[in-house]
């Protein structure tokens, strides 16, 4: 006994002596080759200099991001991921094939870099290598097949490159596999990825094919799926998968906690196979196209509905019914009914859920209690309703329970009442979106009295009035107000000047009629967007924004005053990326822009249409390299258009209509995007420069109208194949029209794409509402001048009117077939009309008046179906008035001055016509009636024929009276058995129903 006592206790001392000389001894040295190689891979990067700034010295294994083996001193771990070391400098350039030299790594991690080119091949022959991550850099490229040889592989992360994939066979021979994520990468190519990833299955515990362009799954060709237990989470996401695809999901993994399918193509409601996922804690199924009652999906839920804590079911086409019964789902975190077609009030769907964060339910038909039956008010009031309460809206009650939110968006609905007081309960509370509803009343310090944490508020378009005191403090430090169409006024709401925190204030539309204080201003260090316009603001700019210097460090980027009544000269602003100062009173010459030291480069946006401004413009605006909108338009601006204009590379419309410009338009041909160009009314001449058609090949829209150039239209404006509005009209243009017009693809080719032409304002961080804003241009429209903005870029118009035009109209004009309005009315324009001016069957307007043409009009009128305008007047037409189901219509306004012409809606009638008794021609009587076809022998046979076809068979019948009995028998028989059938076939659907 003793022995084997003393035999325990000498092994126990032996291990600990192996421990304790193991665990003192020091690391080896790396290999000199090994050094060698992470050498050659350093080469290799251009950047990371502090990444591998430690990588010298003999002892490769104290470098920064190197594990070495501590008995053999080989390099078996390569962790250089950016995001952990220096994310501000990443590794830059290519991966070198000495990588492949380390033959003992077992783990190697380069993700969050930049690295470029393809993997290399030679990665396959790590035969030790558990963990691969290259995730997130530049990489392109086919995937190498080698990588399939990485048996003890156990992670595979590649995602965020630019990489392809022709199959995914190599896959299937990765057994050990846990974590795969190919997210990114392009599988399009790939017929049947789902076999190769089913033998991995088994291994699995998370797999990502997100983003890789998969397509539906052959059911013929896939093979049966087993189960596993091992399978936790799904990512297929941005794909293009249907039901099919989500039915397999469900069958392998019984032990799902994590689907994401989101934007895919599955379609229905959800399987009955979701019965059996039981562990299942998030659901993302958004954008996608599941139908049926959103309540009969939910009921699929019930096995995980304590454990599911994130639903995500937004953007899809589900049928039109009530908010389904979450009481249940006692674990949710997260709920996203975004624009699921829920109706109606929102009564005990909820119930307690304890741990509820985020509740997105905007973009449905959310009600309030005003629209429920009067039969319900009894379940109502048992919810501990008073009747005044019930005039406001049901779902703010509701929710108010959800005493953990975090996140609250119901805008965009149908929500009435007042706004009420126990909305202030959700003390968590730090997003409240509300906007967009039909809610009214007063909101005042006691609804926002315990909202501590709040610091988004969007309340626009409601009717709600702000009604704080002048020196109320907020409970909160509030980045972001979104207050336009609620009322703050009339005077400017004091209570703002504590609200020091801001980043976003709009009060736009807000019913304030005041001056700006000078304590605005102290917000400015911290915001970012701000919009007061839509307001009836006067008086000056604060003058400590007038002494403000541009060079003062600000974050403010959107500045918005327009449409007030502002006035006084333009202080200079500080560095800003969207200005916006129209439609106020603005006055003097616009000259702080440039006089201004330093000039605010980053300026993107300027809008400064109709003030007051006047003078010559400096030739400064070169230093605006960035600007992309620039409207001067309605001012009184005078003197040449600025050279310095041509250098702006960016510029993508640009609006100096309505003002007093001179002399020629300046070399532009540097502003190759630009989309807009609108330089009518003003006193411009010269010829108009063929560069224009030669460079400017994104035109959309060219104004030139009301000006003084002359000479002719250069051919090369048929270059320009996006243009949809030329207006030229009010000039002294000659010569005749290019025959070439029917080159412009965007007016020949009704299948051309017409944009909303709309700028984006750079809404990064969610300040703007919209975030973009229409252009907008004036247009002469059947003989009106229009402001169009939001449909500008769904015009198609040629206005060439006023000028001094001969020759024909070519007859090519007539391919212009997408081509709504034509005006070539006021020119000296001869010939006839071209006879296929009916293939243009878009055409809506037409003005062809005060010409010399000559000729009968073409019969291919009568297929201008759209025609809703049109003014033929004051030519040398004749003949006929081509018949059309509109062309009599037309005032005889349209057809006057043209004196041989003849026939509806005129007076004079042309030779030939039969006229009716009041005088005026018989519109029933054709060009065949003068063949005298209807003669007195005509009648009188129509007269005989009557007789003898009457006579002969009645007569008979009351003289012969077997043939009248006959006659009579056979009705009486037809309706007996009629009677009979019908009972038959009653009796037959009674005893069906």
């Amino acid at each position: 006994m003793e022995f084997i006592w003393f035999n325990n206790l000498f092994c126990v001392w032996a291990i600990l002596c192996i421990c304790f000389s193991v665990g003192s001894s020091h690391t080896k040295k790396c290999k000199e080759a090994e050094r060698q190689s992470l050498l050659k891979l350093k080469g290799g990067f251009v950047n990371g200099r502090k990444l591998l700034s430690s990588w010298k010295g003999e002892d490769c294994c104290k470098w920064k991001g190197i594990s070495c083996d501590n008995l053999t001193g080989h390099v078996t771990s390569l962790d250089l991921e950016a995001l952990y070391y220096d994310i501000d400098h990443p590794l830059q350039g290519k991966l070198d094939s000495s990588i492949c030299e380390l033959q003992h790594l077992t783990s190697l991690n380069l993700s969050q870099n930049r690295l470029e080119g393809k993997i290399p091949k030679c990665l396959g022959s790590l035969g030790q290598l558990i963990e691969l991550n290259l995730a997130f850099n530049y990489l392109v490229g086919v995937v190498p097949p080698t990588l399939g040889n990485l048996s003890n592989l156990q992670t595979l992360w590649i995602q965020g490159n630019y990489l392809v994939a022709n199959d995914l066979e190599w896959v299937s021979h990765l057994s050990n596999l846990r974590y795969l994520d190919l997210s990114s990468l392009n599988l399009s190519q790939v017929v049947d990825w789902l076999p190769s990833i089913s033998k991995i299955v088994p291994s699995l515990s998370q797999l990502s094919l997100s983003d890789c362009g998969l397509t539906q799954v052959n059911p013929e060709s896939t093979p049966l799926l087993n189960s596993s237990t091992s399978l936790k989470k799904i990512d297929l996401r941005d794909n293009y998968l249907n039901s099919f695809t989500l039915s397999l999901m469900l069958n392998v993994g019984k032990f799902l906690t994590h689907l994401d399918l989101r934007s895919n193509e599955i379609e229905g409601s959800l399987p009955k196979s979701f019965l059996s996922l039981c562990h299942l804690k998030v659901l993302q199924l958004f954008s996608n196209k599941l139908s049926g009652q959103l309540s009969d999906s939910i009921q699929q839920l019930q096995c995980s509905q304590n454990v599911l804590e994130k639903l995500e079911l937004d953007d899809n086409p589900f049928s039109s019914g009530p908010l389904p019964d979450f009481s249940g789902f006692s674990s949710l975190t997260s709920l996203l009914l975004r624009n699921t077609n829920i109706i109606g009030p929102v009564t005990q769907s909820f119930g307690h859920l304890p741990h509820l964060l985020v509740l997105y339910l905007s973009h449905n038909r959310l009600s309030g209690v005003d629209n429920i039956n009067k039969t319900q008010l009894p379940n109502l009031l048992n919810l501990g309703l008073s009747f005044n309460e019930l005039s406001g809206s049901l779902p703010l009650f509701e929710v108010a329970k959800l005493t953990s939110l975090e996140f609250l968006d119901l805008s965009h609905n149908q929500l009435n009442g007042s706004l009420p007081y126990t909305i202030g309960q959700l003390s968590h509370l730090w997003y409240l979106d509300l906007s967009s509803n039909k809610l009214n009343g007063v909101i005042n310090e006691t609804h926002l009295l315990n909202l501590y944490g709040l610091k988004d508020l969007r309340m626009y378009q409601n009717s709600l009035s702000f009604n704080l005191s002048s020196n109320w403090v907020p409970p909160f430090h509030l980045k972001r107000l979104y207050a336009s169409s609620c009322i703050l006024g009339p005077k400017f709401p004091t209570w703002l000047k504590n609200l020091k925190g801001l980043a976003a204030l709009d009060i736009s539309n807000s019913g304030l009629s005041d001056s700006i204080p000078e304590w605005f201003l102290d917000l400015f260090p911290g915001l970012e967007y701000v919009n007061v316009s839509h307001n009836q603001l006067s008086g000056p700019m604060p003058r400590s924004l007038r002494n403000l210097n541009v060079s003062t460090p600000m974050n403010l980027s959107i500045f918005d005053f327009s449409f007030n009544n502002l006035s006084g000269p333009l202080p200079p602003f500080p560095q800003l990326e969207h200005l916006f100062l129209s439609n106020n009173k603005f006055s003097g010459p616009l000259s702080s822009f440039c006089a201004s030291s330093p000039i605010p480069l980053g300026l993107t946006y300027l809008d400064l249409s109709s003030n007051l401004l006047e003078g010559p413009l400096l030739d400064c605006w070169g230093k605006f390299k960035n600007l992309k909108f620039l409207n001067l338009a309605k001012n009184k601006l005078s003197g040449r258009v600025p050279k310095s204009f041509g250098t702006l590379r960016q510029m993508v419309s640009m609006h100096l209509n309505n003002n007093n410009f001179s002399g020629e338009i300046p070399f532009m041909t540097l502003s190759s995007s630009l989309t807009v160009l609108d330089l009518g009314d003003n006193n411009l001449q010269g010829t108009l420069p063929a560069w224009v058609g030669r460079h400017l090949h994104q035109l959309i829209v060219l104004s030139l109208r009301e000006n003084k150039f002359q000479g002719n239209i250069p051919e090369s404006l048929c270059n320009l194949s996006f243009l949809q509005v030329l207006d030229l009209s009010l000039n002294n243009f000659t010569g005749e029209i290019p025959q070439c017009f029917s080159h412009i693809t965007a007016l020949s080719n009704t299948q051309f794409p017409r944009i909303l032409i709309s700028h984006v304002t750079g809404d990064l961080l969610g300040y703007m509402m919209d975030g973009w804003f229409y252009d907008e241009a004036t247009l002469s429209w059947k003989g009106k001048n229009w402001e169009y903005g939001k449909n500008l870029g769904l015009m198609t118009i040629i206005d060439l009117s006023c000028n001094h035009l001969t020759g024909k109209i070519p007859q090519s004009i007539t391919k212009l077939v997408a081509l709504a309005g034509l005006n070539l009315s006021r020119n000296n324009l001869s010939g006839s009309i071209p006879n296929n001016i009916g293939h243009m069957e878009w055409l809506e307007s037409l003005d062809l008046s005060r010409n010399h043409l000559s000729g009968r009009m073409p019969a291919s009128f009568s297929n201008l179906s759209f025609l809703s305008d049109m003014n033929l007047s004051f030519n040398n037409l004749s003949g006929k008035i081509t018949t059309g189901t509109q062309l009599q219509s037309f005032k005889p306004s349209s057809y006057i001055g043209n004196t041989l012409l003849c026939g509806q809606p005129l007076t004079n009638h042309c030779q030939g016509d039969v006229m009716s008794p009041t005088g005026s021609p018989d519109k029933h009587v054709t060009d065949e009636d003068e063949d005298k076809f209807i003669t007195y022998g005509f009648y009188i046979s129509l007269v005989l024929g009557f007789i003898v076809g009457f006579w002969g068979v009645c007569g008979t019948l009351v003289i012969k009276a077997s043939w009248r009995h006959a006659y009579f028998q056979f009705f009486n028989n037809m309706n007996d058995w009629m009677y009979v059938t019908i009972m038959v076939f009653i009796g037959r659907m009674k005893r069906r129903f």
